[in-house]
């Protein structure tokens, strides 16, 4: 598994308080469990916080996965891997 997914695997595990294996890297953020317009603005925060990268609320929709997620982080800071 590419690290940058990983990372942002990892995040989402976090955010979710759920085990990582839980986390399926190729559905829809919208599908995980317990997903919401308030955890999706955490994810944004905490990307920033923790990667130092910032992206806007409609690079990241609601039908975006983890890799679609890790993607836009490598287009934009490529140093991520």
């Amino acid at each position: 598994m590419d690290k940058s997914v990983a990372a942002i695997r990892q995040i989402v595990a976090e955010i979710l308080l759920v085990p990582i294996e839980r986390v399926d890297c190729h559905c829809a953020l919208s599908q995980l469990p317990a997903w919401d317009s308030l955890t999706h603005m955490t994810l944004l925060l905490v990307i920033e916080e923790k990667i130092g990268q910032r992206l806007a609320i409609e690079q990241v929709g609601s039908s975006s996965s983890v890799v679609d997620v890790a993607e836009l982080l490598n287009e934009t800071h490529p140093t991520l891997h």
